[in-house]
């Protein structure tokens, strides 16, 4: 009977305080439930090649991708695995959206190998394993992704270090928005730390944007959607006065609020990527993802709030 293990993981959504965390201000980070990594690994008899299955990548271990090569290897290594095994990876997370796509990946896959040679897990040693995945695909990630997906609640992460939240509990509904516009997370980053570097004056818009979390955190404490809001479309501004807007942002934050939306903001990088905005409403939230679905988005999800 072939060996089975099984794993998954959400993806996660930056709330509030991207690109300012990259200069020791905090930043909110939220689990992003409707977006899911699944991974099987199934035992296979010695005689054939352990084999992928991924949107990516489909055909010999030996062939795939580096970082999907590599923690596959090392698990194989690791727990003198002798059956050949194929590795299944499902999911609607599009990467480079900055929703945790990497992250998910990596945690979904450490819980299928644990699973599958029935070993118990600990958070410590998921988070272990799972970080040392994502450098393999990200070089040296800042943690807040695995830290927020581990441990599916809101996280306050600041110059290095988390804290767990509070879940949510505001009445009403975001919804996470795919441009469809491939982002670089690592050339924004480097183009805000240039532009601060050279004018005192985005570097205010950096600060801004590190008091705009307390604020943040004051309203979830509260359950004040519409403070919230109010952030949000603050720290746009300050965003986009960074150059990481982007038209179809800017086009599809217009067209949300058409449709009833109270604010909105990129989420990530920028430059494209993923956007998230608020609705009072379901009614509302249906409205504006279908809208983005018809401007050319090419995902949209909707979240309840907790409220």
């Amino acid at each position: 009977m072939a060996q089975i293990g099984y794993g998954e993981a959400n993806g996660k959504v930056i709330l509030i305080g991207e690109h300012a965390v990259t200069f020791g201000q905090p930043a909110i980070a939220i689990p992003f439930t409707t977006g899911k990594v699944k991974v099987t690994i199934k035992s296979l008899s010695k005689d054939d090649a352990s084999y992928i299955n991924s949107d990516v990548y489909e055909g010999p271990l030996q062939q795939a991708p580096e970082h999907i090569k590599a923690v596959t290897t090392r698990f194989v290594e690791k727990h003198h695995i002798e059956d050949s095994i194929n590795v299944t990876f499902e999911t609607n997370l599009p990467p480079s959206r900055g929703l945790g796509s990497s992250a998910a990946m990596a945690i979904a896959f450490v819980r299928a190998s644990y699973d599958y040679i029935n070993k118990p897990l600990t958070d410590e040693l998921l988070i272990e394993e799972a970080n040392w995945a994502e450098q393999i695909a990200h070089g040296k990630p800042s943690g807040i992704d695995t830290q927020t997906i581990v441990s599916n609640k809101p996280v306050w992460f600041h110059q290095g270090k988390v804290t767990t939240l509070n879940p949510l509990a505001l009445k009403g509904y975001m919804v996470v928005i795919d441009t469809g516009v491939r982002g670089s997370t690592k050339k924004a980053v480097e183009d805000v730390h240039n532009l601060c570097d050279h004018n005192e004056q985005y570097m205010r818009f950096i600060e801004h944007i590190g008091n705009l979390v307390y604020e943040a955190n004051e309203a979830i404490e509260r359950h004040d959607f519409n403070q919230l809001a109010h952030v949000f479309e603050l720290a746009q501004d300050n965003l986009r006065k960074l150059t990481v807007s982007h038209d179809n942002i800017e086009a599809l934050l217009e067209i949300s609020k058409t449709q009833g939306a109270t604010a909105g903001k990129l989420t990530g990088g920028g430059r494209g990527g993923s956007m998230i905005v608020l609705a009072q409403n379901l009614e509302i939230a249906e409205k504006v993802a279908t809208s983005a679905e018809k401007f050319g988005a090419h995902h949209t999800w909707i979240e309840n709030l907790g409220g």
